[in-house]
């Protein structure tokens, strides 16, 4: 029973995320042509810019799909939540470093 419950898990994540991809996709790419859509969403991830992402996601799903402005913010909620946390993290982290000693 656990192994069908953590595959149909793994199946729902696939396809949230096939639908996530689609619509940073297609908002991208009705700004540009499709491969510089591509370049451009490849570019997003390599430098980190993570909170583009979700932004992308709504204006793809509410202006592209033609989705209503809630479900494209709860298309894009999970991913907000992770981005808002790993945010948090780094900055906190950040300011509960302590001070380093210059010189010997």
């Amino acid at each position: 029973m656990r192994e069908i419950i953590s595959i149909s898990a793994i199946i729902l994540a696939f396809i949230y995320f096939l639908i996530f991809g689609s619509a940073v996709f297609l908002a991208l790419e009705n700004e540009m042509h499709w491969v510089l859509a591509l370049f451009a969403m490849s570019w997003v991830i390599i430098l980190r810019l993570w909170p583009l992402l979700p932004i992308l996601a709504v204006i793809g799903a509410v202006n592209i799909w033609g989705w209503d402005w809630y479900r494209g913010i709860a298309l894009a909620l999970p991913v907000s939540i992770y981005v808002v946390s790993h945010y948090w993290t780094r900055i906190t982290d950040y300011l509960r470093r302590p001070n380093q000693k210059q010189g010997v």
